[in-house]
């Protein structure tokens, strides 16, 4: 929104602030990753949302135009994040102007853009210059929507919990000295003053270990437990996620703006992992998300102690489970939905449905599998597969060459998740054939995608 200039401002957002705290809108929303290469298209995602679901609002972490077109006249609300990179040159007003221009005004208003990020998790990076240009590119961003007659997009910035010094006990939340001064102060006067929300990611999932006691596990989960106190107020925490966003909110409080809005950018769990993730089940996705939803949207009576009766707008991370991330395998797990849109686990999101589907069995070579690349498999060992598999007699190579079905997206991964598949399939789909050394992995989603169709 446009800054106030006004005698009257400070009453207004006084007021304004007054009313917010008793019925902040509680809008659900959730994280569209698209690090996949099996993801359905935009189009299909946005029908899905607004007919399926009760999910009012997604959050992207670039300004992908197929998805903001897709999206038009859906009626659900966008957030859109600029690269972390791109934060040094958008503290000038006309490189700023530059990308609202190409990547905001040809989508809006028929798509409801309603948040810029400027970049994600910035101070987490302690790369120097992002930090230093962090808050004067968000007022730059402000000013190209102003310039363009878009007065209706907040810009704000998301957040990791290591930007707290103190978070325990939560009374005592406190930003790293240094940065409560150059960065906090003025970013939190600019979102004072712009009518936009402090965005955290509060997520209690790491803040679990497997070698804490199961009270301690409990109390990451929002399943009874003893509580954790905090002698400063005299109150009990019975959730990770309460402690964090009071400890945000004490932070906050004691720089003088306890008036501005936290949102919850990013939270969520798991749904499966490797051996050495114990946490990472379906129980305790349905646990987090299930218990999660009840606390940000129950209102009255709830909201966290020291923030009471608060509703807070909440993005689940994440949309869809996504085959491409790298790391181990939780990191291909915090999906609500598999790509075909059916649902990991259901914690009320689907309209008219509170079901809780058992999780599905690990995947078995056979008829309905596939062989993919391992998240943890390097360029150089996939292109050797490649060659491999393409040497070999009766394989065909044709399709990841330029003009065929699979050669977009033109990578590595991609190209060899195709081959490697083809002769896992022309070989009678027998576990070994999916080996490569260690690179592959048999699953039990189709990689399929667009024209490209796997055996």
């Amino acid at each position: 929104m446009g800054t106030r200039h006004n005698n009257f401002a400070p009453v207004l957002r006084l007021i304004a602030a007054v009313l917010s705290l008793s019925a902040t809108a509680s809008a659900i929303g959730v994280n569209y990753g698209t690090l996949g290469n099996n993801l359905p298209t935009p189009a299909t995602v946005a029908k899905f949302l607004k007919t399926k679901t009760i999910i009012e609002s997604v959050k992207l972490f670039n300004a992908d135009p197929d998805i903001l077109r897709a999206f038009a006249g859906s009626g659900l609300k966008v957030t859109v994040t600029i690269p972390n990179g791109l934060i040094p040159s958008l503290t000038k007003d006309d490189e700023a102007r530059g990308w609202i221009n190409d990547h905001i005004a040809p989508f809006y208003p028929k798509t409801k853009i309603n948040r810029v990020l400027v970049g994600n998790e910035i101070m987490a990076t302690l790369d120097d210059n992002l930090i230093s240009n962090l808050v004067p590119a968000m007022k730059a961003v402000h000013r190209a929507l102003v310039k363009a007659g878009i007065d209706d997009v907040q810009v704000t910035t998301a957040h990791a919990m290591g930007i707290l010094k103190v978070s325990e006990p939560p009374s005592a939340g406190q930003f790293w000295p240094g940065h409560d001064v150059a960065v906090y102060a003025p970013m939190l006067q600019f979102l004072r003053e712009t009518d936009a929300p402090f965005m955290v990611n509060p997520y209690s999932y790491f803040g679990y270990s497997p070698n804490y006691a199961p009270s301690i596990a409990d109390y990451a989960l929002f399943r009874p437990n003893r509580g954790v106190h905090d002698s400063h107020t005299n109150i009990t925490y019975y959730n990770m996620f309460d402690a964090m966003m009071d400890a945000v909110y004490s932070a906050i409080k004691a720089m003088g703006y306890a008036d501005v809005d936290i949102v919850v950018a990013e939270t969520g769990w798991p749904s499966a992992g490797d051996p050495n993730q114990p946490a990472c089940t379906v129980d305790n996705a349905i646990s987090f998300n299930g218990n999660l939803l009840k606390a940000v949207t129950s209102g009255k009576g709830k909201g966290t102690p020291l923030m009471p009766n608060r509703k807070f707008e909440t993005y689940i991370f994440s949309l869809f489970n996504e085959n491409l991330k790298p790391g181990q395998s939780n990191e291909r797990n915090w999906g609500l939905f598999r790509p075909d849109f059916s649902a990991v686990y259901d914690v009320g999101i689907l309209k008219n449905k509170q079901s809780r589907p058992a999780p599905r069995p690990a995947p078995v070579a056979g008829k309905k599998s596939w062989c993919v690349p391992k998240a943890s498999a390097s360029d150089q060992a996939l292109q050797a597969n490649i060659n491999y598999v393409c040497s070999q007699k009766g394989m065909d190579c044709r399709p990841i060459q330029a003009g065929g079905p699979c050669f977009g997206p033109n990578n590595v991964r991609s190209h060899a998740s195709f081959v490697m598949n083809s002769f896992y399939r022309l070989n009678g789909a027998r576990p070994f054939n999916c080996d490569f050394a260690g690179t592959g992995v048999v699953a039990n989603s189709d990689p399929s995608h667009g024209s490209c169709k796997y055996m």
